[in-house]
């Protein structure tokens, strides 16, 4: 991305230079800027007045000349004019030069390049498609209304975390196939993604909205569309409102109350819940696998109209899946989640060796191991998923086992990827082998959310029947209640009755016969 700041002395007429260079290959929205505007783009970047620009890069260049209809030496000129300003401006500012262009992070830590490398991430700049957008719209005409569309969407592709809501999206498609018969709805099936896809951009948009000033400092979130300006606040506002309105109403619509209940309160959880609490406790991550776990009920509530206990199969396996995940991108983004502010458990502060993550992460890769055995049990899939489970969790446990013996980055990274592979092969293992649902027959013990999930009135003792097994439950408990207490719950009688009715009643009657 390009942001040109005010600039004073020998920089401004690098700066001049490079306003020059970028009229000529039809940049004007930027050529054109007043001192005032350009330090107000500095701002919202999270930028001094004198702070440095971000260099355009090879690849940027490259996309703004095909796209404006340029040459690539006239982009090149610009970015090299521009790459002097940079230089100049950093000269006065003292601020840490990182290979050959200019760091836009105040730390004596790892350079950006290095902290992205660090948690896997590509070194490049993540808004070339950007950049491309406003040379196209200087360049006028239709290219430039294709340029300011293609803009548009790429700011809300980023805002979405589109790769991330499309993951979110595949486990809600996997849990809708295993809550589905002999044949699958595929109609509803592709509405219930889009629903999907729609909440989970609306909570991803609001979890930037929240952290721009954490994502300005990060390697990792810096380039995102809020620091960078190539989006207002209102704007990412109104589109995560827009965006978790349609989800929630289209969920209702073409599914039912249960999903739809399901996708609001995930929104409210992960943008309410967990985003704030990133900055307060190390819990949060724990909040964000509950979040995590909620879409696959909500493929199994679309299918089924109802959540039935072997719906906690897929759930629980993205639970205990996403601690090994997460806590290796903690240890791997250490100091970038320190740095934006964030107490994540990686924090020095709480895990200064890395032994306490990587016991986390053991634990939990350890709890997949059984996973299948749980699905056979509940008629979930056949015998064969257990064996295939149990095998598939195991190098995933032997590298977390690793990476708690010598926490280190490499052993961090390795059992990152490992865990991106686990989980798309453990959802079709699941889906090949699962048994089909038997259409309007429900288990006996099943949640269901009120028709009207949203009034008040229904979530009164009288009103709200979503338990449909809670009085067979009670009969149950009536039944084993000889039990002592210590090992049982409390026995629930649901008329309220005394255990011993019968022999009162016996008693009584016998003291009439004998008063007669």
């Amino acid at each position: 991305m390009v942001m040109l700041t005010t600039l004073t002395g020998p920089a401004r007429v690098a700066r001049e230079e490079a306003r020059r260079c970028l009229t000529a290959v039809g940049s004007r929205a930027w050529a054109s800027m007043s001192n005032g505007e350009v330090k107000s783009r500095a701002a919202a970047a999270g930028a001094a007045a004198s702070a440095p620009v971000l260099l355009l890069p090879a690849a940027a260049a490259a996309a703004a000349s095909a796209a404006a209809g340029f040459s690539r030496a006239s982009v090149s000129a610009a970015a090299a004019a521009t790459n002097r300003a940079a230089a100049a401006s950093a000269a006065g500012a003292g601020w840490a030069r990182s290979g050959g262009g200019v760091s836009g992070v105040r730390f004596n830590t790892t350079s950006t390049a290095t902290a992205r490398a660090n948690m896997g991430l590509t070194a490049a700049a993540a808004n070339t498609g950007a950049v491309a957008g406003v040379a196209a719209a200087g360049a006028g005409g239709v290219g430039g209304i294709v340029g300011r569309a293609l803009g548009v969407l790429r700011v809300y592709h980023d805002l979405s975390k589109f790769k991330l809501s499309a993951f979110v999206v595949s486990t809600t498609a996997a849990g809708y196939v295993l809550g589905s018969g002999e044949s699958i709805d595929w109609q509803q099936l592709g509405w219930t993604s889009l629903g999907t896809m729609l909440c989970s951009s609306s909570a991803n948009t609001f979890n930037q909205v929240f952290e721009v000033s954490n994502d300005s400092v990060m390697a990792r979130t810096m380039r995102r569309p809020l620091p960078t300006g190539r989006c207002s606040r209102l704007h990412a506002v109104a589109f995560g409102v827009c965006a978790g309105a349609a989800g929630v109403g289209l969920l209702q619509w073409k599914a039912n109350e249960t999903t739809a209940a399901l996708g609001a309160f995930n929104i409210l959880l992960y943008a309410g819940c967990y985003t704030p609490l990133k900055q307060v406790h190390w819990l949060n991550t724990w909040v964000g696998a509950v979040v995590g776990s909620i879409p696959p009920l909500m493929g199994w509530a679309a299918a089924r109209g109802a959540l039935e206990p072997a719906a906690g199969v897929l759930a629980a396996a993205l639970y205990f899946w996403q601690m090994p995940h997460f806590m290796a991108l903690a240890y791997m983004g250490r100091e970038d989640y320190m740095r934006g502010g964030y107490r994540m458990l990686s924090h020095t502060m709480y895990d200064p060796s890395g032994r306490r993550l990587a016991g986390v992460a053991l634990r939990n890769a350890v709890y997949l191991l059984p996973l299948g055995m749980v699905a056979v049990a509940t008629g979930l899939t056949t015998a064969p998923f257990a064996y295939e489970a149990a095998a598939l969790a195991l190098p995933l446990a032997l590298s977390a086992a690793v990476f708690y013996r010598r926490p280190s980055m490499p052993l961090a990274r390795a059992m990152f990827f490992g865990s991106l592979l686990y989980l798309p092969v453990f959802q079709s293992l699941c889906c090949f082998h699962r048994v089909p649902r038997v259409q309007g027959v429900l288990d006996p013990l099943t949640l269901q959310m009120p028709e009207r999930w949203w009034a008040y009135s229904e979530w009164s003792v009288a009103g709200w029947t979503g338990w449909e097994g809670l009085e067979r439950l009670g009969t149950m408990m009536e039944e084993t209640s000889s039990a002592p207490f210590p090992f049982l719950p409390p026995p629930l009688w649901p008329d309220a009755r005394c255990p011993h009715k019968a022999d009162c009643q016996g008693g009584a009657a016998e003291q009439a016969e004998e008063e007669e």
